[in-house]
């Protein structure tokens, strides 16, 4: 299907992001594999240099999407990768059940911490308690709600192998809530009923139950989550939608998606430029005689997330002023430092109550210092601000691995990534200890 060149951007990196963390977790599972399989640990790396080669093959093509003045078309470069990237994509996601069965890996314990912030315990109170197992890579969250066994009182999600140690990669993990919250909130099955009924009123056939259902969960967990959840969804939607040639993502969720951040207030550069990018990518649909799948009205997407505000109270939402957190966080990212705490006033409001107020006779300097108090952040501000900083630097990490050596590329992004997520799990877990401590001070 014919992409806009930035979305190509962000769909070709995600695929690179994937193939470097199926070698972080070889890496992880080496010693385990040398012990009990040296074969097949041979064998899982020369699989890791194929996939790096097939898809370093098409640089001349991928190099085109830098290149303004290049004559070949977006429409024609995107089907030359279309193929290619989905065969890569289909093998990623075989080899990743080899390393489920290959050696018991555990959710890491910062997992459960973005999850209590997410999910907190009182807003899941009637649904139950939350569990996250690893499956693997490129199952549907439909498909495997329909395999998993309904436990009473027990939320249950699954998370890809390959998102393991990368929190960015968890905003899949309020899926069994919004599917609770649709199926025991009445409001929302009246909602479901009425939008059903007004798109058959416009001769809206193609847009299903099933349809109407899955917007629902992705503003259920737009509200939960904020921005990130929309880049989170957008990079699922690239392997599961994109390659299965269904259109309903671009023509009718993405847009969607889009109305609630602005419905929230959420706003961002790189949000509009994605979302101008989706609109820029969606599939043709002037073919004679096919039915046209087109967004909800305005009107009808302002029920439906005024409908979600209702079910989900505004202390449990991703709100605005944790968004501006969030972008004041971004930078932290690229520069290496913790982001699990912000001082309550800036360093230049701390130095002139100094200044002004240490000549006086009762000047105390406790005043000055409790200035410098630091708030702890949540990990939905932390991972938000992951997702920021990685949708900005995303061009120009796939432009450096383009004009690398193989070898070289996919080792800086494997640097990259497991610096990053160790930077964003460490900040997780010190913001938790902070909040610990001001409830014991």
């Amino acid at each position: 299907m014919p992409m806009q060149k930035t979305f190509l951007k962000f769909m070709v990196f995600e695929l690179v992001e994937r193939i470097a963390r199926f070698r972080l977790l070889l890496s992880d599972c080496d010693d385990f594999l040398h012990e009990s399989a040296p074969s097949l640990a041979r064998s899982l790396h020369r699989e890791a240099d194929q996939l790096e080669e097939q898809l370093l093959s098409q640089k001349a093509t991928l190099n085109k999407l830098f290149n303004d003045t290049a004559s070949a078309s977006s429409k024609q470069t995107g089907f030359a990768l279309d193929s290619n990237l989905e065969g890569i994509y289909k093998r990623l996601n075989e080899l990743s059940r080899i390393l489920i069965q290959l050696k018991p890996l555990d959710i890491e314990p910062e997992t459960l911490l973005f999850l209590k912030d997410a999910l907190p315990t009182e807003l899941i109170k009637d649904a139950g308690e939350q569990s996250v197992f690893l499956s693997e890579e490129g199952q549907s969250n439909e498909t495997l709600a329909s395999s998993l066994p309904q436990l009473p009182n027990v939320l249950l999600d699954s998370l890809s192998i390959l998102q393991r140690s990368n929190p960015l990669g968890w905003m899949g993990l309020t899926q069994s809530y919004s599917r609770h919250l649709l199926e025991n909130a009445s409001s929302l099955e009246s909602l479901k009923l009425d939008l059903l009924k007004s798109e058959k009123k416009r001769h809206q056939t193609q847009v299903t139950e099933q349809l109407v259902e899955s917007l629902l969960q992705h503003a259920i967990n737009l509200r939960l989550l904020g921005p990130a959840y929309y880049f989170h969804a957008l990079a699922e939607a690239v392997f599961t939608t994109a390659f299965t040639k269904d259109e309903s993502f671009l023509h009718f969720t993405e847009p969607a998606l889009f109305f609630g951040l602005n419905h929230q207030n959420f706003t961002h550069k790189s949000l509009v430029i994605l979302h101008e990018a989706c609109e820029r990518s969606k599939p043709s649909q002037d073919k004679a005689g096919a039915d046209v799948l087109l967004p909800l009205p305005e009107e009808m997407l302002a029920n439906v997330f005024r409908a979600v505000e209702k079910v989900i109270p505004a202390k449990y939402a991703f709100q605005e002023k944790q968004m501006e957190r969030a972008i004041q966080l971004q930078d932290r990212v690229s520069q290496g430092v913790l982001l699990s705490s912000t001082p309550m006033y800036p360093v230049e409001e701390v130095a002139e109550n100094l200044n002004a107020n240490r000549s006086k006779a009762d000047f105390s300097i406790y005043e000055p210092l409790s200035m410098m108090t630091e708030y702890p952040h949540t990990p939905r501000e932390i991972v938000n601000a992951g997702w920021l900083h990685k949708i900005e630097r995303t061009p120009v990490w796939l432009y450096a691995i383009l004009n690398e050596d193989r070898e070289e590329g996919f080792e800086k992004v494997m640097e990259l990534l497991s610096y990053q997520d160790h930077l964003l799990r460490k900040s997780i877990e010190v913001s938790e200890v902070h909040r610990v401590l001001l409830c014991n001070a």
